[in-house]
């Protein structure tokens, strides 16, 4: 949801130019101590805290004047304080619905304050009538399906992504979660498809890469057939690659050294897997148990002991830990130990 502050600035900060006045028109045509001109200004400006003030000065006034409540409410967005966002910009869009109008920009912005807020439910009546007012705009599609996804409604919100990337093939952000919904469902052929197009928008994007690299070792892990998995694993090692070469971290080098253990290249994986543990702040027992899976495979026997004992003591009772774990024992000669496994 990183892009949900962005979507709006140049619908709000480049809106057309208004007609310049003294203040909103008052009782009897008379116009207040205040200064529209300035206010607009400030917030064109992205002075946001002294716009607030100055549309303040109008509403002192004119309580119920809805440009003045909606500016104060975009001025709260754009300041990222979305909670009192939400009372001016709901004000102003009741206002405006008096007057027959709905305002793309009032929606855009409830929602996504309702969004920032975790307020799915309440985000969502925004966001669908956007949506329907701005059916060629991605930009609502991919908002909706945010929404629709944190409501656990998956159907739904890849049918919003699904759009969204329709009407913008390079929105790699809707793309990418489009690749999330299919991946939770389980369908990793369309998970891979989705993120790979992701990729092609955005060739170095974390997350895009992270997710494809994870989905190719998902599917070519559930193909009986060693000749078609073989090119999945090896794929899977190119994008964990230029992930790490993009953000190397525990997180990278272990996913990297999972796609050499699959394609059963244990050389490479000793040597990642024994990096992602020293990156590590907090190891797990995958971690530890995939590392010494690796030490066994290279016949690094006590190592593989190490590990794979620790590994145990993070997870005890887990089968395939012991199973490994009585292999390697049994190859250093420790048979009770081994038997106890």
């Amino acid at each position: 949801m990183k892009k949900l502050t962005s979507l709006i600035f140049a619908a709000l900060l480049g809106f057309t130019s208004l007609t310049v006045f003294a203040g909103p028109a008052g009782p009897a045509g008379v116009s207040g101590a205040f200064d529209w001109e300035k206010a607009v200004s400030l917030y064109k400006q992205g002075q946001f805290r002294e716009a607030i003030e100055e549309f303040q000065k109008v509403l002192n006034e004119y309580p119920e004047h809805s440009d003045s409540l909606k500016y104060v409410g975009l001025s709260y967005f754009q300041l990222k304080e979305y909670q009192p966002a939400i009372e001016p910009l709901d004000k102003a869009l009741v206002l405006k619905r008096k007057e027959g109008r709905n305002d793309p920009e009032l929606l855009r912005a409830l929602g996504q304050s309702f969004l920032s807020l975790n307020q799915f439910d309440r985000a969502l009546p925004h966001l669908e009538l956007l949506a329907r007012i701005q059916m060629n705009l991605a930009a609502n599609y991919y908002l909706l399906g945010v929404a629709y996804s944190n409501l656990n409604r998956a159907q739904e919100a890849a049918e919003a992504y699904q759009k969204a990337v329709k009407l913008d093939p390079r929105d790699s952000d809707s793309w990418y979660y489009l690749g999330v919904q299919y991946f939770r469902g389980g369908k990793m052929t369309e998970a891979i498809s989705s993120l790979r197009n992701g990729l092609s928008a955005a060739p170095r994007n974390s997350e895009i890469l992270g997710l494809l690299a994870e989905s190719m070792l998902r599917q070519g892990a559930a193909v009986d057939d060693e000749k078609k998995s073989a090119p999945l694993f090896d794929e899977a090692i190119k994008t964990a690659t230029t992930l790490r070469s993009v953000r190397e971290d525990a997180d990278s080098l272990d996913l990297l050294g999972r796609a050499y253990l699959a394609a059963g290249k244990f050389t490479n994986a000793e040597m990642t897997l024994s990096r992602a543990l020293e990156t590590s702040k907090a190891p797990t027992a995958t971690l530890y148990f995939n590392l010494g899976f690796a030490h066994s495979q290279n016949k690094s026997w006590n190592r593989a002991a190490e590990m794979l004992s620790q590994a145990s003591k993070m997870s005890p009772g887990d089968l395939n830990t012991l199973y490994y774990l009585g292999y390697v024992l049994e190859n250093l000669r420790r048979y009770q130990q081994a038997l106890d496994a």
